[in-house]
């Protein structure tokens, strides 16, 4: 009498003697990756319906539309519904201008304004 060999459903290896007959990942890290990925591809599709909706509705401005200020890409659909910017790298730029900016004018209040004393 011949059993069938059961294996993973995430990774394809072979479970473990002795798993119950429920049983359908090798470990705790397939099963927690496969949800992962479940839960991504569902968010994923959800965020774009959503967006389609706005679009359609007529309600988009420059974020919704998911492009970067910085750069102007678009902000990926994988990224949380409020992220403004398409990469660290772009989040970064964006803050050092705007610490530029405020230094500058800074400066030109220091100048401008006669000191006390």
């Amino acid at each position: 009498m011949t059993s069938k060999v059961r294996r993973c459903d995430c990774c394809g290896q072979k479970l473990p003697k002795g798993a119950g007959p429920n049983r359908r990942y090798c470990d705790a890290t397939c099963r927690s990756r496969h949800w992962r990925r479940v839960q991504r591809q569902e968010t994923v599709f959800q965020r774009a319906v959503q967006q389609g909706i706005e679009i359609l509705a007529g309600g988009v401005d420059r974020y919704v539309e998911g492009r970067c200020p910085v750069c102007g890409w678009s902000v990926s659909l994988r990224k949380r519904r409020d992220a403004v910017y398409c990469s660290p790298k772009c989040r970064t730029r964006a803050w050092r201008l705007r610490s530029e900016t405020r230094d500058a004018s800074e400066r030109s209040l220091r100048k401008a304004s006669p000191r006390d004393g």
